[in-house]
């Protein structure tokens, strides 16, 4: 559509730096006590990610510096997800499954537009509810304009005039039609081409009542869609201020903990090597050397973490995301072990790259979720069966002979023993994957040959290593001061 200039229209490229300070809304319509769409529960949006949290605060200080500090931590930990998560988006807040907060939304909606068909429905028409449902219609078409958006917010305030529709009430001639159509047709101008098919299916209704529910769910749809260009468009800002701004409010918090770098400390101490140094060193080359090996090999620790440690502080707003990492990183190791003990078949190079890159999907699918040796157990034998049914898939098109029964029982007993984490393979196969990550960290990306063995799954790795790399290097950026003097003090003990 040509007329589309909303959140993803053309019209929103050029969005001003205020743009998140989206809706300007006018005064509510007088009519008493409202019971308004939105006033059972405040309009709630999902992030993901985590907040974080520091050490207990001192003694003698004041609760507002704690406060303070508090709500710059939270600042901090949104502006850290954008910065740092490509992917961040807000999603619809939908309370759980038979949850009292899901079963209040649900009355309070039903009871908001059960309201509205009774009142319309009585002879004659009541439209106390109808003025409460229109209001919340020109809040919500508000809360999609941009605050370039002058014209179009003029034509809404004199199309739902408020004093000119309590008029019409008053008068028995409120047209709901009429009103319906012109916020669809607004929407429709508004919205990204991908909600188009949403909004013609509203002009496909008849029901009055079911018309404007459809409207005011649009409208959070549209809402949402807005806030998230908008978050897309101010992501390079945020990504260049966010290190800055990070730091300041880490130092801010430092201010009143006792000692809010004491898991870092410690995380870091269990990764300095001083074997060939002379001990105390004050050359600040080798000391940022010396950080630099460490900080690789700490950062490698938090893919395996153990739990029974207090987490570093200056890492925690990524503890979700390296878990995952880790997650990852550990059915690689598994489905790159798998891969070295299944059986292979002499064919041409084309035949072989086609047969592992199925069998690797396969194990991939049938690991989905495995995340440790307990659940990994669990599903090894259907790995065992589908490794030996793709072998003699392999072998009949090559024309050779299927496997025989033993040649499968040998396969079985070798992926079964792959549950054992101290198993041979799967050390080596680990050390290699993690020897890749670790060349990654220090050297700051650049081209890195893949292990051997690990051809196969070149795309996983580089993905691995590309998505640790972003999450080290924003990490370093914030808190590299902190590393180098924890070193650097630890380095000039005798």
């Amino acid at each position: 559509m040509s007329n589309h200039e909303g959140p993803s229209g053309s019209e929103s490229q050029g969005a001003d730096k205020g743009e998140k300070n989206a809706r300007t809304p006018s005064q509510p319509m007088p009519t008493g006590s409202r019971n308004s769409y939105y006033a059972s529960e405040p309009i709630q949006f999902r992030v993901r990610g985590s907040t974080i949290t520091g050490a207990s605060p001192p003694k003698f200080v004041t609760l507002e510096d704690i406060m303070k500090a508090a709500h710059g931590m939270q600042n901090m930990a949104l502006a850290h997800e954008i910065a740092v998560d490509q992917d961040f988006k807000l999603e619809p807040f939908e309370p759980p499954d038979n949850s009292y907060q899901k079963l209040v939304k649900e009355t309070m909606h039903k009871a908001y537009f059960d309201i509205l068909r009774e009142q319309l429905n009585s002879d004659p028409p009541e439209y106390k509810q109808a003025l409460v449902l229109l209001e919340d219609v020109k809040q919500g078409l508000f809360s999609i304009l941009l605050p370039r958006h002058t014209r179009i917010r003029e034509m809404i305030e004199e199309v739902l005039d408020t004093e000119f529709i309590q008029q019409q009430a008053e008068n028995n001639s409120l047209d709901f039609h009429k009103y319906a159509k012109f916020v669809i047709d607004l929407m429709a101008k508004l919205a990204a081409p991908a909600r188009d098919e949403m909004i013609q299916n509203i002009t496909t209704m008849t029901d009055t009542v079911d018309i404007f529910r459809s409207i005011l769910e649009t409208l959070e749809v549209l809402k949402l869609d807005l806030a998230n260009t908008l978050i897309a468009m101010i992501r390079p800002h945020v990504q260049k201020e966010s290190v800055q701004y990070e730091r300041a409010k880490f130092d801010e918090m430092l201010k009143v903990s006792e000692d809010g770098l004491q898991h870092t400390q410690e995380w870091l101490k269990r990764h300095i090597d001083k074997s060939g140094l002379a001990i105390p060193v004050t050359d600040q080359n080798i000391i940022r050397n010396v950080t630099a090996q460490t900080l690789a090999k700490a950062y490698l620790e938090l893919l395996e973490w153990d739990g029974s440690k207090g987490y570093p502080e200056t890492v925690s707003l990524d503890a979700p995301r390296f878990a995952e990492l880790g997650t990852q990183v550990y059915r690689l190791v598994c489905a790159a072990s798998l891969m070295l003990v299944s059986p292979s078949c002499a064919a041409d190079q084309t035949t072989t790259a086609q047969h592992k890159h199925t069998l690797k999907e396969k194990i991939f699918i049938i690991m989905d979720n495995a995340s440790n040796d307990v659940e990994l157990q669990a599903v090894l034998p259907s790995i065992a069966e589908e490794v030996i049914l793709v072998t003699d898939q392999l072998l009949e098109n090559l024309s050779q002979e299927p496997l025989t029964s033993d040649t499968k029982e040998l396969i079985r007993t070798q992926i079964i023993s792959l549950k054992d984490p101290e198993h041979r393979v799967r050390q080596i196969v680990r050390q290699r994957v993690l020897e890749f990550l670790k060349m990654i960290l220090v050297c700051a990306g650049g081209s890195r040959q893949i292990p051997v063995g690990l051809s196969a799954f070149s795309r996983e790795l580089t993905t691995v290593s590309g998505t640790l790399l972003r999450y080290v290097m924003h990490n370093k950026a914030v808190f590299t001061s902190h590393y180098l003097d924890i070193i650097a003090e630890e380095l000039s003990k005798n």
